[in-house]
């Protein structure tokens, strides 16, 4: 094993170590919250105080990433989130159990995440050559991807047997375990030092906005995904209520449906890991949009369940081939000053894409039938993603730039 895939090796298991503890207390609180009200109303308060703190602290949390050591900003987010929750946990066993408290506390978590996600990304470049870059985010997708269908599973269990307090303990537990790793056993090459300059956190969240704006590549990606995102949120909102509508509302349904999904996620994973990248990773991009465009469009002609099913487990395939390839160009494409405020940009447009299409598809969809909502934005996913395919000067920009790569 090289230096570089020791490290990296770490790396990745100090963030599945985090990611299962969180996942884990994220689907236990929306849980705890869906049974203990039954409230649409404290549904919309959840997703707000996911969205709204996350939108906040995106710019700022791009500056501290490039601004300042990574690898201790992701020490403090984890360690933010940790105490919170600790908090959080003891209030509930002393019988504070009040709702405002969970909403406090996902608010606060929304924060810590915010700030952790744009120093890890922007980290991967330092430990990773370019040539693998894609092949690693796909390894660390392939993770998420099967936590996304074990974790529920296992916070159903959890929820069903043990207080919520003491699942919120699980997650202290995991944040310590991955706080330690990064402390002692992870060493990230050419590491950022705390700069002793004051930092106009204004005019370098404006900095980061020009340098996108100059840079037409990275804009040209952020903008795709922004508007492809918009449309995404009619197959990601509606096909619950779809499928009850047509199929039935039997809870079953929509399980397998979640449980089909979250394998095609996998298999899409697993075939990045084992080397399917394009030589021009832009094409394979553009064309992974295309097949999920294709796949919506499936989703809108609803005319049997089990259909309906493989064509999700097909849209979840397609998702996680093209995440990596986004996320692996970016990191290549981007200037190591700016990739924090790049991916704080990124995630900024992701955060809002998704709530804006709905306010969009929510009450066309109330008008009109769901299913040809979906058709319809399935129809205009692989317009937007044909388009660029005659884009001869964007396209040449999708092959592997020779660079000096980490040991």
């Amino acid at each position: 094993m090289k230096p570089w895939q020791f490290r990296v090796s770490i790396f990745l298991l100090s963030q599945t170590v985090s990611l299962l503890g969180s996942l884990l207390v994220m689907y236990a609180i929306l849980w705890y919250v869906t049974l203990s009200t039954l409230s649409s109303v404290m549904m919309m308060w959840m997703v707000f105080t996911t969205f709204i703190p996350a939108l906040i602290m995106a710019p700022f949390a791009g500056v501290w990433a490039d601004r300042l050591n990574r690898k201790w900003l992701m020490i403090g987010a984890d360690t933010f989130i940790a105490l919170c929750t600790l908090m959080t946990a003891i209030l509930f066993l002393n019988g504070f159990r009040e709702l405002w408290l969970i909403f406090v506390i996902n608010a606060l978590r929304s924060l810590g995440q915010a700030v952790h996600q744009p120093a890890v990304l922007a980290a991967y470049p330092s430990l990773v050559p370019k040539e693998s870059l894609i092949k690693v985010q796909g390894i660390f997708q392939a993770i998420q991807s099967g936590a996304q269908v074990i974790v529920p599973l296992f916070a159903a269990l959890l929820l069903a047997t043990v207080p919520l307090e003491w699942i919120m303990m699980i997650d202290v537990i995991t944040a310590i375990i991955a706080v330690i790793m990064l402390i002692f056993f992870i060493q990230i090459p050419h590491e950022k030092k705390p700069t002793e300059e004051p930092v106009d956190y204004f005019g370098d969240i404006k900095k980061g906005f020009q340098y996108v704006l100059n840079h037409s590549f990275i804009y040209y990606l952020i903008l795709f995904g922004f508007i492809y995102m918009i449309l995404v949120a009619a197959p990601s909102f509606l096909t619950y209520l779809q499928v009850a509508e047509v199929f039935g509302p039997e809870p079953w349904r929509l399980a397998l449906l979640e449980t089909i999904f979250g394998l095609g996620m996998v298999l899409g994973s697993v075939f990045i890991t084992l080397g399917w990248i394009p030589k021009n990773r832009l094409l394979g991009f553009f064309v992974s949009y295309l097949a999920i465009g294709l796949g919506t469009v499936g989703l809108g002609i609803p005319f049997d369940f089990n259909f309906y099913i493989v064509v999700w487990g097909f849209v979840g395939f397609f998702i996680a081939t093209s995440n990596p390839l986004m996320v692996g160009l970016i990191q290549e494409k981007t200037n190591p000053e700016f990739l924090g405020r790049v991916f704080s940009l990124f995630g900024l447009m992701n955060t809002v894409s998704l709530p804006l299409g709905m306010l969009v598809f929510g009450p066309l969809a109330e008008l009109t039938d769901k299913s040809l909502v979906i058709l319809i934005t399935g129809i205009l996913m692989m317009g937007l993603s044909i388009i660029p395919l005659f884009n001869r000067s964007l396209m040449k920009q999708g092959f592997l730039e020779s660079k000096k790569q980490p040991n």
